[in-house]
């Protein structure tokens, strides 16, 4: 795309580019969305974590938690005293010579410092008895705060978001985010000879197919559009439209005979 310059003569791609960069001016003002509706949207400001996750010490498998010091010498037989699920922790302290069977995702109770995985033991009714435990303090425990911890930068200001990114913002309690306003487009075109779809045309009319391309287009881009129709070839009517696009929107989109043209417009 060519266009004219000041002096006269047409400027390049890259000195339009250049031109055009130098008008625009970034959009700051910021929208408060609930989560489920901010999908493709630009953080305006960084999303702090106001938790660690996880939250609570939690096993990272299926199988027995222990204390460490309970199975530094082998063999080591310890008692059952009970069991802790997700969402159902085990009520009570795990004392010398004892065990809880516990299930991925569970606290770890009071007193136990590792999670032995339950192929690494024999089981009785109320025994488990270890023989050959590759197994360390703290291992198989997922620690308060591993994932993020609280007062982290989770997302930076100025990221898309994306689907897995609404999964992660759920996952801290976050219920709305701070997001960027869309940028606002208001595009036309110009031209006697063009016609609405499902008008009947006459001899010398077309009918107005680009604007739906520029609409096509600037949807995928995830702006907000004004659509201002088609404006008669009379240089009044289209500074009229412009002068109305710079009221409304922060960028125009002119459909003329062969060309598009995009427009910065002045903030108002």
């Amino acid at each position: 795309m060519n266009i004219p310059s000041p002096s006269g003569g047409l400027l390049s791609v890259e000195q339009t580019r250049e031109r055009i960069t130098a008008l625009i001016k970034p959009v700051t003002t910021i929208e408060h969305l609930p989560v489920r509706t901010a999908l493709g949207r630009v953080l305006g400001e960084d999303l702090i974590s106001s938790i660690d996750v996880p939250s609570y010490a939690n096993s990272a498998m299926d199988g027995y938690a222990i204390r460490y010091q309970d199975i530094a010498t082998l063999p080591a037989t310890l008692r059952i005293i009970g069991s802790a699920f997700a969402g159902a922790p085990f009520d009570g302290q795990i004392g010398p010579g004892c065990c809880v069977r516990i299930m991925t995702g569970a606290v770890i109770p009071d007193g136990a410092d590792a999670v032995l995985m339950q192929e690494q033991v024999q089981r009785s009714d109320i025994t488990i008895t270890v023989t050959d435990a590759a197994c360390a303090r703290g291992e198989n425990v997922r620690h308060s705060g591993e994932d993020i911890a609280k007062g982290a930068v989770v997302l930076a200001s100025g990221r898309r978001l994306l689907p897995v990114d609404l999964g992660l913002i759920a996952s801290l309690g976050i219920a709305e985010v701070s997001v960027l306003r869309r940028v606002r487009v208001a595009f036309f075109s110009t031209g006697d000879e063009l016609r609405s779809v499902g008008e009947t045309l006459q001899t010398g009319q077309i009918y107005d197919s680009n604007r739906y391309t520029l609409f096509g287009m600037l949807t995928r881009l995830g702006v907000e559009l004004i659509d201002m129709g088609v404006i008669p070839d009379q240089r009044p009517s289209i500074e009229a439209a412009f002068l109305n696009a710079a009221q409304a929107a922060d960028v125009a989109d002119l459909y003329q005979g062969r060309n598009v043209v995009l427009t910065p417009l002045p903030q108002s």
